[in-house]
């Protein structure tokens, strides 16, 4: 046995992984009991408090989920929601046993604060359990590039490798604070909507980390992302959103890079419909030319803002996924519509 083609990983290295995750979660933490602070009528040292309990609690229930217990890939997600789960109920519990007096008086008195203050925090568990589960992906492909490299000496095309796989695992912060802000305001205003935005939000976050684990995904399971994606935009935006989705029955089964479309969905929403006063609609549209597929992402909101389409970060990871992928047989075209807003377009080879 070659033991040299080995690369072991040390206790040090560990020890310091441990460290760099608790430090995020903290932060993370700060961050959530800052937003939550400026939304709630509790003192803000109680919000800290319950987020930094809550947020550490499930930091020791997901190391010891994937250092202890180490579950297979197929059953990741099974655990990563157990472990959200069981962090966050222990967090609460111990916070709560603190002041068991006012939990009691509260849960006579206010039962519909408590139950709104119990899923505001069980989001905001899922929030850090997200970002600590993307490291722990991320630091698993980072060892086996380098195992990989060792062994074949493929440095730059495992490294491309792990960037892409990175950027499946990736959810995008802001997206889940403003849909956590929006759930807590229409908690009391509108509890059946607050409800639906809510089956919403769990159902893309369970799609979107089942995603991190494939390579390829059909067209099917993407636009059903994506409805669910633009149903949470379209209540927070009420009337101001639409969408519309065409899809042949062909081609449903056609594959696809998963996650591949979502970045030029957002780019539409945000910087073609929000800002628009009297939002508008995004169209998506699937079809097949030559032996190309083609999606189509039009929006008629404001147009295309110099430097804004050309050189976002969601765009430049668009185009990297489409080099690495297929090189010269795929590509991204942007264009400005003659009656306003922008026709993204992505075409790549046609594969079932």
């Amino acid at each position: 046995m070659n033991t040299a083609a080995l690369t072991p990983i040390s206790a040090g290295q560990i020890r310091r992984s441990l460290w760099r995750n608790l430090l995020i979660t903290l932060l993370v933490n700060t961050l959530a009991g800052i937003f939550f602070s400026l939304t709630s009528e509790s003192p803000p040292w109680r919000v800290m408090l319950t987020t930094h309990t809550v947020g550490v609690s499930v930091f020791v229930a997901l190391t010891l989920t994937f250092t202890v217990i180490k579950p297979s890939p197929a059953r990741e997600p099974l655990y990563f929601m157990g472990a959200i789960t069981v962090g966050g109920v222990l967090g609460l519990a111990i916070n709560w046993l603190v002041r068991l007096d006012e939990v009691a008086w509260m849960v006579i008195e206010y039962p519909r604060y408590l139950l709104a203050s119990l899923i505001v925090m069980m989001l905001s568990a899922a929030v850090v359990a997200s970002v600590l589960w993307g490291r722990e992906k991320i630091g698993r492909l980072e060892a086996a590039y380098h195992a990989e490299q060792a062994k074949r000496g493929s440095q730059d095309k495992m490294l491309v490798q792990a960037q892409l796989r990175m950027l499946q695992a990736q959810i995008e912060p802001h997206f889940l604070f403003n849909t956590l802000a929006s759930v807590q305001s229409l908690i009391d205003a509108s509890p059946t909507t607050a409800k639906q935005m809510l089956g919403l939000f769990n159902d893309y976050l369970r799609a979107s980390l089942a995603r991190t684990r494939d390579t390829k995904a059909t067209v099917r399971q993407e636009l059903e992302l994506l409805r669910t994606y633009l149903g949470i935009f379209q209540i927070r935006m009420a009337d101001r959103l639409k969408f519309e989705i065409a899809c042949p029955a062909t081609l449903q089964d056609a594959l696809l890079p998963p996650m591949l479309l979502q970045p030029l969905v957002e780019n539409a929403i945000r910087h073609g419909l929000e800002p628009k006063i009297e939002g508008g609609t995004v169209y998506i549209t699937v079809s097949v030319q030559a032996e190309q597929l083609i999606a189509d992402i039009v929006d008629d909101g404001l147009g295309l803002p110099a430097g804004v389409y050309g050189g976002g970060v969601g765009l430049a990871n668009v185009h990297a996924r489409l080099n690495t992928l297929y090189g010269s047989q795929a590509q991204l075209v942007l264009s400005s519509q003659p009656e306003g807003g922008v026709r993204a377009r992505i075409s790549l080879p046609l594969e079932h």
